[in-house]
């Protein structure tokens, strides 16, 4: 990337920066880790880095990036037993979960530096990194600019680009040829995330599909609580039901709260769990369910022994008025492991979607809205497959609800299919693995 792009680059990040960053102050949330965004570490952070000699550094946004890594980074452990590494994430909620599911010894866990060359400089001089993988859509021109010019390789892994943002980079295709450059391996989810790559200035030889991770990751609860302890906690006996509806946004709660609301009094003993994507998010999903008329309880106090009664037992329990209110991160699996069925959010508003493959891997019925562009071979797999229903509006959602509610085999049918799925699209791990150790296994070791 030419100096005076890289310059004009930075001025607009700046600015751009600056509002952000004041508004938040405004707000009075302020900026989690803004030193390390600044690549300014703690001792006990530097020192570690210090004791690592050249790791792999390995970013993933946020959270299900996060969740998508730790089957490669396992993989390459393995492969590479003496290595290093280094996790940085962007978002908070990410962080947490890479600190919960990546770090150990011989990894270190830190917010990505913000991409101006004086920060950059600074971050490459504590980690020194042997290479850098950037996971699914996250291309930082100065990053990689300083990358390429210390010689550190770099690949994107599990690469994908959505057609909103395939559309926008068009506009400037110039630039994102210079930006894309210094990659040495695109790694890609499908071929059509790969030709969107090459039309974009990726050079055609440096591009294959790997498939996509996220189908490899495990079923595994990750919130280390048995089934039927979870059962226990909400007080649920065998014969109750549980809708976990999960990676929730601003306005699908509204929609979610209205359909239990009807289906509980046609189905007794339903019970419903809510995730939003952004735990912060919790009190305002709080007062969505009030208005509602729901009583809701956190699973943040439930899950702690309490000498007062669950919401779930005792007089009134089998009303089913309590909603379960997941305001923690890393343990949504769980839930998809205990439901009836599973809604994913992020998709009845045009966020994108979220992650079908977790409840998938578990065979669990999947509802998803429209909006499903962030994964959309996944969605195509599952919908061809017929082994997931997508609804389009609060009514659909409802009805295909109760559908499931009310006939078990039917449920069990589309569980089982969308799980065939799951299985079949396995191996991107292996593959990913395979392709960064021929191209830098020697250096590597």
């Amino acid at each position: 990337m030419t100096p005076i792009l890289l310059f004009f680059y930075q001025i607009g990040l700046l600015v751009f920066g600056a509002v952000y960053l004041a508004v938040r102050l405004a707000r009075g949330r302020g900026l989690p880790g803004i030193q390390e965004r600044l690549a300014s570490y703690s001792p006990e952070v530097r020192e570690r880095l210090a004791g690592m000699d050249r790791p792999v550094w390995i970013h993933a946004v946020s959270v299900g990036e996060a969740l998508a890594a730790r089957p490669l980074v396992e993989e390459l452990r393995r492969r590479f037993p003496k290595k290093s590494w280094v996790v940085s994430t962007v978002t908070p909620t990410g962080r947490e979960v890479a600190l919960k599911q990546l770090r150990d010894s011989r990894t270190e866990v830190i917010y990505l530096p913000w991409d101006l060359g004086p920060v950059v400089d600074r971050a490459l001089k504590r980690i020194r990194p042997s290479l850098f993988l950037s996971f699914e859509t996250e291309l930082w021109p100065v990053l990689f600019d300083k990358l390429g010019r210390a010689g550190v390789p770099v690949a994107v892994v599990n690469g994908r680009i959505s057609p909103r943002a395939y559309g926008r980079y068009l506009w400037v295709r110039p630039l994102m040829h210079r930006v894309l450059a210094p990659v040495g391996l695109f790694l890609t989810q499908s071929p059509q995330d790969a030709r969107r790559y090459a039309a974009l200035g990726a050079a055609k030889d440096r591009v294959v599909v790997g498939g996509n991770l996220k189908w490899d990751l495990d079923a595994v609860s990750s919130n280390g609580v048995p089934p039927e302890q979870l059962r226990a906690l909400l007080g649920m006996s065998g014969a109750q039901k549980l809708w976990t509806a999960g990676s929730t946004h601003p306005g699908e709660e509204k929609i979610i709260f209205k359909a239990y609301s009807s289906l509980r009094g046609k189905h007794p003993g339903l019970r419903l769990l809510v995730a939003p994507r952004h735990p912060e998010r919790a009190a305002e999903v709080e007062q969505e369910a009030r208005r509602a008329g729901l009583e809701i309880a956190r699973w943040s106090e439930l899950r702690i022994p309490s000498p007062r009664p669950s919401p779930f037992q005792g007089e009134g329990a089998g009303e089913g008025d309590a909603v379960i209110l997941l305001d923690t991160v890393g343990e949504l699996a769980g839930f998809y492991r205990i439901s009836e069925f599973v809604f994913v959010g992020g998709s009845l508003v045009p966020r994108g979607g979220h992650n079908l493959v977790e409840p998938a891997s578990m065979g669990r019925p999947i509802l998803t809205g429209p909006h499903l562009e962030n994964f959309q071979a996944i969605a195509e797999s599952l919908r061809q497959a017929k082994g997931m229903r997508v609804v389009r509006t609060p009514e659909e959602l409802e009805q295909a609800a109760s559908r499931l509610l009310s006939d078990p085999p039917q449920a069990r049918e589309l569980g089982n299919r969308a799980r065939a799925v799951f299985q079949e699209n396995q191996g991107a791990v292996k593959k990913t693995a395979d392709l960064i150790m021929l191209r830098w296994g020697k250096a590597l070791s």
